[in-house]
């Protein structure tokens, strides 16, 4: 639900820009996708789930801008989960498209993310955001510092380490590591220890084929010298056998 109401974001941005017709149409379904996402988090069980609708809420309340406010929001968090807005809109990121996982993913990589950003960086997400909903730089910053000012007033410990752990798997289904989001030192040096138990892991592995080779080589030979040794003592009793008889003949 979250990729299909950033989509139907761009698209009513991209009509109003142009003054396209049927521009009404699309901003009003674009607000219904902004409102049922909103309702279906707030709806939920989870505490934290629920805060993360009340984030976007206030948002869209405290901008007075309709689906506008939290689309800045998600699609930016979106960005900096994968670090492409278009690829992931376009659906390379199964994950996204759950309205829960995605959504709570993409408001945290905001809590966790945009402070880390450096200026370029920044610059590189402002525009990737500001293309797709075809809003200015200051507006995003702005929403942007509304919306983390919010997250600091509703969010405690527990629903940010829940939030953390979310951006987490999001990040890595799109092939990247929370510390590249969170720019952290501990999150580098745990992905960095993730790293070393990998090798570990597969050096483990291999040198459990190694010692298996080598120890189906060695029953292997084994078998071949038992069997050797099995045929030349059966010559050896025969011949004996024969020796004997041949002196009974006698």
């Amino acid at each position: 639900m979250m990729i299909g109401a950033l989509t139907a974001a761009g698209t009513a941005g991209s009509m109003a820009y142009h003054a396209l017709s049927g521009m009404a149409s699309a901003v009003k379904q674009a607000n219904d996708m902004a409102d049922e996402l909103i309702d279906e988090l707030k709806a939920s069980e989870n505490i934290t789930v629920n805060r993360i609708g009340r984030v976007l809420e206030g948002t869209k309340f405290g901008f007075l801008m309709g689906y506008v406010s939290p689309s800045i929001v998600t699609a930016v968090g979106v960005c900096l989960t994968t670090g492409n807005l278009a690829t992931a809109i376009g659906g390379s990121v199964a994950v996204l498209g759950n309205p829960i996982a995605g959504t709570c993913a993409a408001v945290g990589a905001v809590y966790f993310g945009w402070q880390a950003l450096t200026e370029s960086e920044r610059e590189g997400v402002l525009k990737q955001v500001g293309d797709f909903l075809h809003v200015g730089w200051e507006q995003i910053k702005a929403v942007i510092s509304f919306a983390i000012g919010k997250m600091k007033e509703l969010l405690n410990s527990d629903n940010i380490k829940e939030i953390k752990e979310t951006v987490s798997e999001v990040a890595a289904s799109a092939g990247r590591h929370i510390s590249d989001i969170t720019k952290s030192l501990s999150d580098k040096a745990a992905k960095a220890a993730e790293a070393v138990g990998r090798g570990a892991s597969a050096a483990v592995d291999t040198a459990g084929d190694v010692a298996s080779n080598v120890a189906d080589a060695a029953s292997t030979a084994a078998t071949s010298v038992s069997e050797t040794a099995s045929k030349a003592s059966f010559k050896l009793g025969d011949y004996w056998n024969k020796k004997s008889d041949s002196k009974k003949d006698e």
